[in-house]
């Protein structure tokens, strides 16, 4: 394994950090990589008692335009991933749902070429419908309700934009 020389944090930001950590390798090369610190996140594949899937759509600034996501948000300090699912489902769509009702399905790294992001993918069922409250700086448009099936398919024919989600609806569909 290459050493760690030294390390350093050029941006501080609400969400990420960045440091730019240099390393020695074994032929004794000096080399950098800027690294994309965040707070590990879930995700939430709910499913009603009608086969349902629970979507929302909300802007997404980096891309510019909406994107129709399953629940999600980040693990706030000292709370654990299921926890932080729950709470998500909650505050986008107004589901609620008991902790016995959640199961952990994996967790993956999102790009781990140039972030430590880990996203924990969770399934609800036995949803009951809530008020939300959503975060003051979340821009989520609508919620919507789409069958099992029409997401699977989705999902096969590349419609879904983001991969944890499609991670979640596809190893979902395999071990069911």
């Amino acid at each position: 394994m290459n050493k760690l020389v030294s390390e350093e944090f050029p941006f501080h930001g609400r969400r990420f950090d960045v440091v730019k950590r240099t390393y020695e390798n074994s032929d004794g090369k000096l080399y950098s990589r800027e690294i994309v610190k965040t707070p590990s996140a879930s995700i939430v594949l709910a499913i009603d008692e009608e086969d349902n899937v629970i979507f929302v759509e909300q802007l997404r600034e980096a891309i510019e335009k909406n994107t129709l996501e399953l629940p999600a948000g980040l693990v706030e300090e000292n709370e654990d991933p299921k926890s932080a699912a729950i709470r998500e489902l909650r505050e986008e769509t107004g589901y609620v749902v008991k902790d016995s009702d959640v199961t952990f399905l994996t967790s993956v790294y999102t790009s781990c070429g140039f972030t430590d992001e880990k996203i924990y993918i969770y399934v609800a069922k036995n949803i009951t419908r809530g008020e939300t409250s959503f975060d003051e700086d979340e821009n989520i448009e609508k919620i919507i309700k789409i069958p099992f099936s029409k997401v699977l398919e989705m999902a096969k024919n590349s419609e879904l934009e983001q991969a944890n989600q499609n991670v979640a609806i596809l190893l979902y569909n395999l071990k069911k």
